[in-house]
Order: structure tokens, then C-alpha cells, then sequence
């Protein structure tokens, strides 16, 4: 027996339809479960009911997100939303869709800047104490972030502290939240409708430290975003952090799954029948699938900052290597190296740098730069090259005064300068001629909070309060040079905990997070008709013929009497 549930109201089905069910393994496909066309006889009074609201004309202005339920044999067969496709004469077609089919039209064209996300507030003595936790304990942190720089090189500073026996605001009227990005993706789906299971992302120390720039003391949540969709802010959430967003098409329960992991620990599900002349094999298909990183990098803008951090290719090639064992070794030649294609290395941090020169106190001094610590990673001649939109935003110097030493200590904090609107005339507003979008950034800026860290410039000496020489840092990088003095020259170099965005390196998030672990051929797809006793979870691995797959897709037949026991599956071998 077959029902069909529409807002808890049963719709009368056909004595003789049959609709199939197709469920997705999001693994592969990115799709959940879903249904094809359902045909409902509006001729019946009570399916009459439950679609009298439904504009004939337009079913774009059909009633939206109500909930459909298919019951088989007593169980739930699928449980999401309903979709009408149409309304004519006495016919409604619908379909039903579930789990990741349900999120990826939930999301669809929608921007993601629209999206209600539940705002932080907070009084300041509750936000100092964001400064000692990371996320889940925390939405956001108020850590000290460079927001405005005037025409004199003087910069804002949101959220900046002074310390000593404590740590206190200086302005409790100028700060803002720097929302997590795990935040910003749990708070979305559970707007969307969905409940929270487990999220392995919470268990990497680098993930929970990473949040949004915001240097906006108003701004809603959403308006930190690009101009993405939805669908467009989950897949590069998912490729950014390797991860699947995976959820039930029963309970609409949302884990999120480093995929990796996706098949470790996962049953084996025994398919004893299958119809022998059913099998088929098809070769070169041409699905790509974005779990294979190959060669990853960051889209950068093509500014100078970034110029320093990714070297443009052909540069390193005509380069001459000085190395060195400390990077102090260098400041004897500074003229040298400045003059001439000079990349330096030191054996002491194992970094690159080139001389170049700063405004420091309006006077130009010459200093160390570390370069090309945001290069792409892997193999470069391969084709499967994953480029992040997700990028580490800029960082400059603060200072923050400690009240024991009566000094400014120096250390990193994240730079996202704000936009400043700008009072614009009517005709060029009507010709098009005027910015009328706003600051709109055109990828999603972020930064690590590495917690409330021993600074720079603390001075010689040892005193009792808790953070005399300690601040508030973010960053990208574990490693920060501070600007030459005007008066020596000298640079030092901090060396923060060892969270980073660094793609490459031994401790390169390619070495540790990207590189493939898992191989599937997917360019062979098995196709097998068997008999199934029940509708299978595809997080796990089927035994076929003695052989070991995974299963990419699965097709079920249901009529009124129940469900077919010949269904029809797509499989990859397992190596």
C-alpha cells in the first residue's frame, strides 16, 4: 500500500499509477532523493481541497515548501517538500524532493545575501570573553581588525583593546562581530529547514578559528558575503573545506562529513540477487566530480598585497638565490638585493623574502617582506586545478597599548578596508553612471583568530599582570614581520600557533587536508538490476558478485500495492 501525505492532508492516489523514486549519493552527485512526476486527479474532492489555492495559470505563484510525505508499506518511502510542476484541466503534477535535492532548491537562485542569518549582540563585557574560545563556544569573535585607512595612512581599528591585568575595549562603542564561518553555515541550514546531526568540521582546530571579515559596526550578517547563490555559497563551502553537506531524506537531519571519511566505518550492504543480463558497463563519462585535488590555489585579486604572497609565474625562474641561515643576515646588503632579482631564503624559519621599501613615519625605509606564502600547491601541469574564491584577506600591523609596560605592543590583525559611500548626482544614478550596489565584495574574505598572544615590542623584563605583553591577533599566516624602525631598520619576526591558510609545505593545507586520500575510478560505471528488500543508505559499501562497490544512484518502482523488488542501481568498482 502506497500514501501520499501533503501538509499531514492525504492526497487519494490512483488505484493503478506507478512513480519512481530516485535516491543520490551526495558524494558523487551533490543530489539526494527525489521522485518524478506524480499525477493527482483534481476530479476527487479531497485532492480538490488541498489544491484549490493553486494559481492555474502560473504555478510560479504556487503555494511553496509544503511538506510531502510518501508512505510505503507502512514506512517512509521519502520525506521533503512537495514541487508543482503543473495544474491542467483535472491533472496536477508534482514531485516530491528530499535531503540534498530539497537543499539545492531551497537554495536555487536565491542569494545567499538575502538569507536572515540571527545577528550577535552582545554587550562588551560578554564579548571580551569571545577573545578566550573559538566556535561552536562562540558565534563570532571581537578581535581587533583593521576597518578604515584616511588619506594619511592612518588607520581604524574595530574592536581594539587595551591590556594589562586584563583586557578591556577602549571604544565599547566601536565594535563589531567577526562571525566564524562554521557559523554562518550552520545558522543557514537551519534556516532553511533543516536540523543539525554532527559537523566534523568542529573538530578541526583551524576550521573553528576562521571567520568573516567585517568591518561594519551595523551590517547585517549577509551583507558580508559576495553575490553568490545559495547553492553557489554551499559548494564553495564544500570545496573549500573538503566536506560533503549531507542530509537525511527522512528526518532532515544535515551532518557534515569530511569526505575522506565519508565511506570509513561504513556497513556492508549484501545484494545476494541480481539480474545477470542486466549488466552494463559505460566508459568515459563525462561527469566531473570536485573531490580530486590535483593542484589547488587561491583566486586572488591582482593587487599588490597579493602580487607579494603568489609570486606570478616566470618570476622564481629568473630569480638569484641568497640564503642564509637567520633572516637578520640579510640587512648588510639591503641595497644589493633591492637593486637586483634577489630572492632570499633563511634556514632559521624556512621562509622566502625580497627587500622592498616602506613608508614608515612618512620616511622610506628598507626591509624584508615575506613572499609567496599563498602559492598554488600540488601538482601544477595537472588539469584538475581547484581554485578557492574562499581567500585570506589582508593583514597589516595594530598596536595596542599595555598599561604595565606604558607602551604600544605591535602584532597582526586582519585589514578589510570598508566602503564609504559617497554622495552621488541624480543623472548619474539614472545613466548608470553612479555605483548604486554598494560594497559588494566579489569573494568571501576571511581570517584566523589565533587567540590572545604573547606581541611584539613588549620589552625587556618580567611582570606580574596576566596580559601585559599579550594581545588579541588574527592573521592568515603563523608567521608575521613587523615594518622596519626608522632608526635601525630592524625587523623581527613572530612566530604565532600554528594555524594556517598556507597551501603548500609539509604543514600545507594541501599536504594535511587536500591531497586525495581515496581513489575511485569513476570514469566505469557498473549499471545492475537486483532485487532490493528495502530502499538502502548509500553511505555504505555494497557486496556485488563477491566484489566490493560504491553506489553512486539507486532507481525504485512504487505503485499502489508497495514498491517493486527489482530496483536499479549505478555503481563504481572499489579498488
Amino acid at each position: 500500500m502506497t500514501q501520499l501525505f501533503i501538509d499531514s492532508k492525504e492526497v487519494k492516489l490512483p488505484s493503478e499509477f506507478e512513480l519512481e523514486l530516485v535516491t543520490e549519493n551526495p558524494y558523487f552527485t551533490r543530489v539526494g532523493s527525489y521522485t518524478y512526476d506524480i499525477e493527482i486527479d483534481l476530479r476527487d474532492p479531497a485532492n480538490r481541497e488541498i489544491y484549490k489555492n493553486i494559481n492555474r495559470l502560473d504555478v510560479t505563484t504556487r503555494i511553496k515548501n509544503r511538506k510531502a510525505m510518501l508512505i510505503v508499506n507502512g514506512l517512509c518511502a521519502i520525506n521533503g517538500i512537495e514541487v508543482i510542476l503543473s495544474i491542467e484541466s483535472y491533472t496536477a503534477k508534482i514531485q516530491i524532493i528530499a535531503g540534498n535535492s530539497q537543499l539545492n532548491y531551497e537554495g536555487g537562485d536565491s542569494s545567499i545575501r538575502t538569507v536572515a542569518f540571527d545577528e550577535v549582540s552582545i554587550l562588551p563585557s560578554e564579548a571580551i570573553n569571545t577573545l578566550f574560545g573559538t566556535y561552536p563556544e562562540h558565534k563570532a569573535v571581537y578581535t581587533p581588525i583593521i576597518s578604515y585607512i584616511d588619506d594619511d595612512g592612518n588607520t581604524n581599528v574595530l574592536n581594539t583593546v587595551e591590556v594589562g591585568a586584563d583586557i578591556t575595549f577602549t571604544r565599547a562603542n566601536n565594535i563589531a562581530p567577526q562571525y566564524y564561518l562554521l557559523y554562518y553555515i550552520e545558522n543557514l541550514l537551519q534556516k532553511l529547514g533543516f536540523i543539525k546531526g554532527y559537523n566534523e568540521l568542529e573538530q578541526n582546530d583551524t576550521w573553528c578559528r576562521i571567520f568573516v571579515t567585517n568591518p561594519y559596526k551595523e551590517n547585517k550578517p549577509g551583507d558580508l558575503l559576495p553575490d553568490w547563490t545559495i547553492n553557489e555559497f554551499i559548494e564553495q563551502i564544500e570545496v573549500f573545506f573538503k566536506c560533503i553537506v549531507s542530509i537525511d531524506p527522512i528526518n532532515g537531519v544535515y551532518n557534515i562529513v569530511n569526505m575522506d571519511r565519508y565511506f570509513d566505518n561504513a556497513g556492508i550492504i549484501f545484494i545476494n540477487e541480481v539480474i545477470e543480463d542486466e549488466l552494463e558497463k559505460v566508459y568515459d563519462t563525462d561527469t566531473s566530480y570536485s573531490y580530486a585535488y590535483d593542484n589547488v590555489a587561491y583566486n586572488l585579486p591582482s593587487e599588490d598585497y597579493y602580487n607579494y604572497l603568489k609570486l606570478k609565474d616566470g618570476i622564481r625562474e629568473v630569480c638569484i638565490i641568497e640564503q642564509k641561515d637567520s633572516y637578520r643576515d640579510f640587512k648588510a646588503n639591503y641595497d644589493q638585493y633591492f637593486s637586483g632579482p634577489y630572492l632570499l631564503t633563511s634556514t632559521e624559519y624556512n621562509l622566502e623574502y625580497v627587500v622592498s621599501e616602506y613608508t614608515v613615519n612618512d620616511e622610506s625605509v628598507k626591509g624584508l617582506k615575506i613572499v609567496d606564502r599563498l602559492r598554488d600547491a600540488g601538482d601544477t601541469t595537472s588539469q584538475n586545478k581547484t581554485s578557492f574564491d574562499i581567500i585570506p584577506a589582508q593583514v597589516d600591523a595594530i598596536s595596542i597599548y599595555s598599561k604595565t609596560i606604558s607602551n604600544y605592543l605591535i602584532g597582526p590583525a586582519v585589514k578589510k578596508v570598508r566602503s564609504e559611500t559617497e554622495s552621488q548626482a541624480i543623472n548619474d544614478l539614472i545613466n548608470g553612471n553612479a555605483d548604486v550596489k554598494g560594497d559588494i565584495p566579489d569573494k568571501l574574505y576571511i581570517g584566523i583568530y589565533y587567540g590572545v598572544c604573547v606581541a611584539l615590542n613588549k620589552g625587556t623584563g618580567e611582570h606580574e599582570e596576566a596580559y601585559w605583553d599579550k594581545m588579541p591577533m588574527s592573521c592568515h599566516d603563523n608567521y608575521f614581520i613587523n615594518k622596519p624602525t626608522t632608526m635601525t631598520g630592524s625587523q623581527s619576526i613572530l612566530e604565532l600557533p600554528s594555524y594556517s591558510l598556507i597551501l603548500d609545505g609539509d604543514n600545507g593545507l594541501f599536504n594535511q587536508v587536500y591531497k586525495s586520500k581515496k581513489s575511485i575510478d569513476t570514469t566505469l560505471e557498473y549499471h545492475f538490476k537486483f532485487i532490493a528488500d528495502r530502499i538502502y543508505e548509500l553511505n555504505k559499501i555494497f557486496l556485488i558478485r563477491n566484489k566490493n562497490y560504491y553506489c553512486k544512484e539507486i532507481h525504485y518502482k512504487i505503485s499502489s500495492k508497495g514498491i517493486d523488488k527489482i530496483a536499479e542501481g549505478i555503481f563504481y568498482f572499489i579498488e
